[in-house]
């Protein structure tokens, strides 16, 4: 919806600058003014902010945040036991 009405204000202010263009052909500095006026509403015109992400990042961004929050599950209901993590654990000092 704005971006429509923006695209016509745009439009509108681009020919009317090369409207002036046209009438300025004897006055080189306020030509040169007009032609970087131009440029720049065009530039504004071109640029059109911030797209949506494909459809792969998204499948990509949604199966990272499932297994986060599995692992996180997982973590939470089956927690490791200190007896039975340290049983492995090399003691400081003791070589096998």
């Amino acid at each position: 919806m704005f971006s429509n009405q923006n695209d016509q204000i745009l439009d509108r202010e681009i020919t009317a600058s090369l409207e002036e263009l046209e009438k300025l052909r004897d006055a080189p500095e306020k030509y040169n003014t007009v032609v970087e006026r131009v440029g720049r509403l065009q530039k504004m015109k071109s640029n059109k902010g911030l797209s949506f992400p494909s459809p792969d990042t998204m499948l990509i961004v949604g199966a990272n945040i499932f297994g986060i929050l599995y692992l996180a599950r997982f973590e939470r209901e089956n927690v490791i036991k200190a007896p039975q993590a340290f049983r492995s654990v090399m003691k400081p000092g003791t070589r096998p």
